[in-house]
Formats: structure tokens, sequence, C-alpha cells
């Protein structure tokens, strides 16, 4: 390694450990999802309340309080910071609470229910806010309270004290003897009323006795008349049972209609009897329903696997600092050369739940193949007849594209990769420290195809951008590339997004379940 690269490489060391140390210091959390949002919140009181106090959401930190000015109608106006992705509604509220009984304080935030519009993150959302009672509001309750119990403590005395309290109190006992006594007073004044009533019951009794008899001889003599009705229309009579009798008949034809249906059905007979009973019809229509079956069962597989495959697509460029470019014979660079890297890749995830992915990329290699050629001539001496032989080397870098195939399998935050790296065998790891950037190590190139020692890449990528509808997904990437050569500096970014169109068309395609 040359002396440039291992003062880089010191530097990196120390850049990230000032980093670390700055992080720590300043509570800057690498792991909040999405730009910081603006809410507003208007409080009659936010007495206790300061810049930089927390707001929690369910007791925990989301944010923090970015300015408090006074409004020209008194109140408080509390602008707060807080993390993108924290869903808001239009009835989101806040209030000043307490971190204990003598904590500090802070603005929980209720982010609302799920059925009322949700704001987006480019709205600054007002909220009215509000505060729990002070310990002086208490304290000036309680003590209104106090007062009102002394005043009707001391009207009570008022009343109470004294002979006349007392003559008082004996005219209120009195008064409930009395109402006592005429209850039952009352009572036994209206005991002969319920005694009339009861011998009335009994007098009613006594007269359905007697009637009960009456109504069933009416009874008899509404069925007797009715008889003779009938016997007077007997002729009438007569003709409906025969009119029934036909009837019967018809209907004993159409049974045997339908029995001899049945038999020819039951025989395999006419079309329906062979639906039924003709195997030929049955196979027919078994192999049909399963052809169908069998259809459906493999659309459903293609839609399935439609749906569990993941499709990205990437794009990036990269520019590599302190690589040597190659030199042709005379010491003429290729006309290709540079110091960039272009790379197009695919990210192919047949089922998540496998926890298996593919990776297949075309880069250009800015360095080349290097093609030499050797022209050999003879040269004969026409003086002397001595021939010569000269060897002339050609040493040439021609444009080339790289080749990745890889096969990789994620372990929650770890993904380890295994396959072609720029067209040599190695292997690599990518470790996701949080949901914005990725920290990248390969090794490839064991065989000294390209370079006497095993080519070493590592790199971070980080997404200012995360992909929305309309625009893909934005970032940038740093690190050190072939650091046990030609040490580099690689600095750079790209785009990716889903292609859903792609996925469905790759769907069909039998990859692993």
């Amino acid at each position: 390694m040359t002396s440039a690269a291992k003062v880089g490489l010191v530097m990196l060391v120390a850049l990230g450990v000032l980093g670390f140390f700055i992080l720590r210091i300043e509570d800057i959390n690498l792991r909040r999802s999405g730009n910081a949002r603006e809410v507003k919140a208007i409080f009659n009181d936010v007495a206790g309340l300061d810049r930089e106090s927390a707001v929690r959401i369910a007791g925990v930190r989301k944010g923090h309080v970015s300015d408090i000015k006074v409004l020209p109608d008194g109140r408080a106006e509390v602008t707060m910071k807080i993390d993108g992705d924290v869903p808001l509604h239009q009835n989101a509220t806040a209030k000043v609470a307490n971190l204990g009984l003598l904590g500090e304080k802070y603005i929980e935030l209720t982010p609302g229910t799920a059925n009322s519009p949700a704001v987006g993150t480019e709205q600054t959302l007002v909220l009215q806010g509000s505060a729990p009672a002070s310990f002086d509001q208490v304290t000036d309750q309680v003590a209104a309270i106090a007062t009102d119990v002394k005043a009707i403590t001391a009207s009570l005395r008022t009343v109470m004290a004294g002979p006349e309290g007392q003559q008082r109190l004996i005219d209120i006992v009195e008064n409930v003897r009395g109402i006592t006594a005429d209850v039952r007073a009352l009572i036994v004044a209206n005991r002969a009323n319920v005694d009339a009533t009861l011998a009335n019951t009994r007098e009613i009794t006594a007269q359905l006795r007697v009637e009960i008899p009456r109504l069933a001889n009416s009874i008899d003599r509404v069925a007797s008349q009715i008889g003779g009705t009938v016997g007077d229309n007997r002729d009438d009579v007569r003709a409906v049972v025969q009119n029934l009798r036909g009837l019967s008949g018809d209907l004993r034809v159409t049974a045997d209609n339908l029995n001899a249906i049945t038999g020819q059905v039951k025989s395999g007979q006419g079309t329906v009897g062979k639906l039924f009973y003709s195997d030929e019809a049955h196979e027919r229509l078994t192999s049909a329903l399963a052809s169908v079956e069998s259809g459906v069962k493999s659309l459903q597989e293609t839609l399935g696997r439609a749906n569990r495959l993941g499709l990205d697509i990437g794009i990036k460029s990269e520019y590599l600092a302190g690589a040597n470019q190659p030199q042709e014979v005379g010491g003429q660079s290729p006309d290709f050369g540079g110091n960039s890297r272009a790379e197009l890749g695919v990210r192919l995830t047949p089922n998540p739940q496998n926890n298996r992915f593919y990776n297949i990329a075309l880069a250009d290699d800015p360095r080349g193949r290097r093609r030499d050629k050797f022209d050999v001539q003879t040269v004969t001496n026409a003086d002397t007849g001595e021939s010569q032989t000269i060897v002339t080397k050609t040493t040439k870098f021609d444009r080339d594209f790289l080749i990745s195939g890889q096969v990789g399998w994620v372990l929650d935050d770890l993904a380890v990769r295994v396959g072609l790296f720029d067209s040599t065998g190695g292997a690599g790891v990518d470790y996701q420290y949080n949901p914005r950037l990725r920290i990248t190590g390969e090794a490839f190139d064991f065989g000294k195809r390209r370079d006497d020692m095993p080519h070493l890449r590592l790199f971070g990528e980080y997404t200012i951008r995360n992909e929305k509808p309309r625009t893909p997904r934005i970032f940038i990437t740093g690190g050190i590339d072939n650091a046990l050569n030609d040490t580099a500096f690689t600095f750079g970014g790209g785009v990716r997004w889903r292609d859903d169109d792609l996925k469905y068309l790759l769907g069909s395609i039998p990859l692993g379940h």
C-alpha cells in the first residue's frame, strides 16, 4: 500500500471516530426515516415549557420544540419539529404534560384516529393545544372548596345551635311520626274496599259457571245448522268431489309420464340420460373440469409468483480518485480511459419469505482489457547476407465490460452474496445500518486475473430521497476501491426504482419457491 493510501485510510478512520462522537453529543439519530416536518400548536399557557423541550408520542420521543412566541391575543404559539415518519391526521391534538410529579415539561402529541383524513408532510398543521391544571390552580380550587364547606358548617351551626335548633329537630321527628300514623290509618280505612273487590270477583266466577254450559249449547246449535246447510247443497258437493276425482286422474297420468322419463334417464337414453349415466360423457365432463381446474391453478400460481416477485433496477456512476490510468506503449493513454465507472444493476427477489435474492450487473472497466501483440520480422543484410530477427511488442487496452451475477441471502440487517464480481469469483457482505444507510464490503479476483493481490472494495450508500410513485430512489456512494493494489477513493451516486411491469412479465418464469 502506498503512503498516500495509508494517510487516506488514517484520515477516514479519524473522521469516522469524530463523526461518531458528534452524533452522540448532538443526539443526532441516523435511524430517523424521512425529513422532519413542522407542526404548530396554540396554547393558553405553556408555563415551564422551553425551546428544545421534547415532543413525545405514546411516551416515545419523536421531535423537539424549535420555537415559542407570544401571539397578539396573549396566547402562546409553539413550533415543533417532529420526525417525518409520524402519520398525522386532522383530529390530532397536543397538550403540555409533566414527566412525573416534579419532572420536566414536554408536549404529548396525539396523531389522531385512522378514520380522519391524513395531513401530508408538505402541509403545516396548526393544533389547538391544552395544558393540565397547574399546582397553583389546584391549590386555589382546594381553597375554594374549603371555604364552601366552612360556610355550610357555619350555616348548620347557626340553624341547629341553641334551644330553637333542638326544637326544630323535635318538630321534624314528630312530623315523621305523624306521617307514619296517617299511612297506617289509610290502610285500615280501605280494608273494606279491598274486601268488596274480592267479593265481586267471587260473584263473577259464579256467573261464569252458569253461562259456560249455555255457550256450549249455542255452539251445538250452530253445528247442526251447518250440517243442514251441507245437506241442502249435496249436489254441489258431489260435483266438487267429481272434479277432484278427475284432477287426481290427470295427476296420475302426469306421474306416469314422469316415471317414463326418469326410466329413460336411468337407462341412459336421451341427452340427459347419457349425461348422467354414460361413462363416456362422464369421462369427458370430468376431463373438462380437470382442465379448467388445472388452468385456474396455473393462473393462481402465476399471479402468486408475480405478487411475491420483487424487481429493482438501479443505475449508478462513480469517480475513482487516485487510480492509475493504463498506459500504451509510448506513454499514450487509451482514448476511453478515465477515472469513472458506470453500472447498470438488477436485483431480483423471487420470494421474500425465503430471504433469497439475485443480483445481475453490467459495468464498464475504466482500466480496460490489456492485449499484448508481438510482431516478429526477419531482416537480411544484403551486403553480408546475415539475417536478424526483430521482435516488436505492442500493448493495447481495449474497452471492456464487466459482468456480475450473484446469489444472496438476507439475515436480519445483514446480507451475504457469492458469485461473480466484475467477471471474477468472490463474495460480499451488505450491512443495513438503518433504512437510509447501507455499508458494503466485497472481495474478489482471488486468481490474480487482473492484479497481484485480491480486489477489495468497501463503500457506503446513503439514500437522500426515498422512492415515490412518480420519482425513483436517489442515493450517493463513497468509499475505497482496490485497497490492496491500486488504491482509489470513490464517490458518486445513482437512482434505483421498482419496475412492476417487468415484475409481472417475469412472474410466469419458474423461479425458486
